[in-house]
């Protein structure tokens, strides 16, 4: 099977680099990265093509001209191009562990989405990430600093919205998807047509992504514990609400009458 980890980027060209360092050290195969990037500036892809260069997995690159945040767009450029049967989505500013890869495929079904989540790794730790080589027994001591503090009651809280969902009493999009960290394959995104386009603005695409494979009959599976991934630190984006109620997608998500396959996705209608 092969596989394609798609990677989201907006000029953060150093932690991608690290991103694609840490990707080197799988244990499981990666056939191919594909990075998607949300209109960086020329000197942020200079540095992203020579990081790319350097890579031992064949990386794939498209790029969208920068018109504010468009993260579900940026998505759904990466799985058009992608090669892979299998997608495994993540941000720039994550590091997969070289264990999270194999949990992913051995927990790999059809009709299913598995749903990862972040350790989060502060300010101090990131400087070493960006300074020094990445190298296993690195990302080993990395893990063991990370704050980790939320990820048990993550997971127990998707538990208990996958038994909601099964009484018929949670939310539309929960057990909800971590956009930085998730998977499932090509075929299932093509069902909904992938990511909805008129997402624009930071917030609740990935809430519509997953309410849709609700709708399109998918289940969510939790790797929330045995994926492990961390979160590099950076200042927050200045576009970024304080509250969801304040996203520019608010009124747009709680509209009624979602069908599972958007009309603005992987293909236009």
């Amino acid at each position: 099977m092969k596989t394609s980890v798609i990677i989201t980027v907006y000029n953060r060209p150093e932690i991608l680099a690290a991103c694609l360092r840490a990707l080197e050290l799988s244990a499981a195969p990666v056939d191919e990265v594909v990075v998607s990037d949300d209109g960086s500036d020329a000197a942020a892809v200079q540095v992203m093509r020579r990081a790319f260069g350097e890579c031992r997995i064949p990386v794939r690159y498209v790029r969208q001209e920068h018109n504010g945040y468009r993260l579900a767009a940026a998505r759904n450029n990466a799985v058009r191009v992608a090669g892979g049967e299998y997608l495994i989505s993540i941000d720039c500013d994550i590091l997969l562990s070289p264990d999270a890869i194999a949990v992913h495929l051995r927990n790999a079904a059809k009709g299913f989405f598995l749903v990862g989540n972040r350790a989060l790794l502060n300010e101090d730790a990131t400087r070493r990430v960006l300074t020094q080589n990445i190298r296993e027994r690195f990302l080993e001591t990395l893990w063991d600093e990370a704050d980790k503090a939320h990820l048990s009651k993550t997971s127990r809280r998707f538990q208990r919205n996958f038994f909601l969902r099964r009484l018929g009493l949670a939310a539309p999009h929960k057990p909800k998807i971590l956009g930085c960290h998730f998977s499932l394959f090509r075929d299932d995104a093509e069902r909904v047509n992938g990511f909805d386009e008129n997402f624009e603005g930071w917030g609740l695409e990935d809430d519509d992504f997953a309410r849709r494979l609700y709708k399109a009959g998918l289940r969510g599976r939790s790797v929330i514990l045995e994926a492990r991934a961390m979160h590099l630190w950076h200042p927050s984006v200045d576009s970024h609400p304080k509250r969801i109620t304040e996203s520019p997608n608010w009124n747009y998500f709680n509209r009624e009458n979602v069908e599972a396959f958007c009309p603005k996705g992987l293909k236009k209608s």
